[in-house]
């Protein structure tokens, strides 16, 4: 393909990014001798711009540009792979990495300048990088397989409000290295992960205990131990939703678990029947590629009223009842208490390793519980925020 001498030809299966990604609609724009000098040296411009601000190669660009492309029809060849549909897949790989290869910078300017009403001093103009495109259609094909497409292969978390997906473009970093103790509990929600991911039977998980224990924390850090995991974080005034976000998410290729924070429910919430109903009971069956993991402070999940303690022992007995109904229903209950004394100072130590911390142990220990006393408690939330505070001292130089 000799440039300026024919057209780029329009993809097939990644028609988006002709329609609607800027640098390469002004690519195609480039060439064009019906468009006027100025339209083509601002459609020039427009893509140097676009590769400087993104950092990106052009080959960079385009790669991101397809493995995250929204496209209903690479999401049907990933799901249900055919001749035809790989065949076009192909296609289109092969013309991207052709437009890398070939419309260089360079080779782009000398076209430019040769067209018949060409002015411009174009050897003035910036180059961009082209870098290079290595995709192939099978390798593509595997990687959306394993990772998703379009927003689940760019994001691992997002949020459902209003009835729709909302990406989390900074999820916490927090890894499972970065927890210490705790381990029995950590453990049982990594099997059941584990089981989850390799398609063997997994159960809902409540994690319930003191607060700053590392319920929520535990998640988190099962998000980022595990590539191929997504997660959904469903605020509790979403939860008459989770029909609905199940019928977004059982016909994805990858694997869910629905995080539900803090959950208790007042006397006559409706929300409590419909989760009660979603984890056991309700027509609408949680899909398979579904966890639900949710924390808790509380073991009874209805908060108890004045009203409830005058009720007559039968009537407290069916509250109490109802209240645990809930909680019965998550196949794991995984407790997590507040340490004692010993067990909160070896957490405060491990921290303090990690953190390169070098200070006599008794100061350590004697400064953790003066800082501990000071929040009124022991808890894994309590001795991070202390090595955090102790690491700022030293630096200033103060006293601690």
């Amino acid at each position: 393909m000799k440039i300026c001498e024919e057209k780029i030809p329009p993809l097939l299966v990644f028609q988006e990014i002709t329609e609607n990604n800027k640098l390469f609609a002004d690519g195609i724009c480039w060439l064009d001798q019906n468009l006027s000098e100025e339209q083509r040296l601002k459609g020039y411009a427009n893509i140097c711009s676009e590769l400087l601000m993104t950092g990106q190669s052009l080959g960079e660009y385009l790669t991101d540009a397809v493995l995250y492309s929204k496209s209903p029809l690479f999401a049907k060849a990933v799901k249900e792979p055919s001749e035809q549909r790989n065949k076009a897949l192909s296609y289109d790989i092969a013309l991207i990495k052709k437009v890398v290869k070939e419309y260089t910078s360079q080779a782009v300017k000398k076209a430019l300048a040769a067209l018949p009403d060409a002015t411009a001093d174009y050897s003035a103009l910036p180059d961009f990088d082209s870098g290079k495109f290595t995709l192939t259609a099978d390798r593509l094909l595997k990687r959306a397989q394993k990772y998703g497409t379009g927003e689940f292969a760019k994001y691992k978390a997002f949020t459902f409000k209003g009835g729709r997906l909302v990406p989390v473009d900074n999820v916490d970093p927090i890894r499972l290295t970065d927890l210490k103790n705790y381990e029995l509990q950590r453990n049982q929600v990594i099997e059941n992960t584990l089981a989850f991911l390799n398609g063997l039977p997994a159960q809902n998980v409540l994690l319930y205990g003191d607060r700053g224990c590392g319920k929520s924390s535990t998640i988190k850090a099962i998000l980022n131990e595990y590539e191929e995991l997504r997660m959904v974080e469903l605020p509790k005034s979403e939860i008459n939703g989770l029909p609905e976000l199940f019928g977004m998410l059982k016909d994805i290729p990858l694997h869910f678990i629905v995080t539900i924070d803090d959950l208790t429910f007042t006397e006559d919430d409706e929300r409590f029947g419909v989760l009660k109903a979603t984890l056991d009971g309700s027509l609408t069956a949680r899909p398979d590629n579904v966890l639900i993991y949710s924390t808790t402070n509380r073991r009874k999940l209805i908060k108890e009223t004045r009203g409830d303690r005058s009720v007559d022992d039968i009537g407290r007995s069916d509250a109490v009842d109802e209240s645990m109904s809930l909680a019965d229903r998550f196949g794991l209950f995984i407790t997590f208490t507040q340490p004692n004394r010993e067990v909160f100072f070896d957490i405060v130590r491990k921290l303090a390793e990690d953190r390169e911390i070098d200070i006599d142990d008794g100061e350590l220990t004697q400064a953790a519980e003066r800082f501990a006393l000071k929040r009124g408690g022991r808890s894994p939330r309590i001795a991070r925020q202390f090595v955090d505070w102790l690491c700022s001292r030293i630096e200033l130089g103060l006293d601690y």
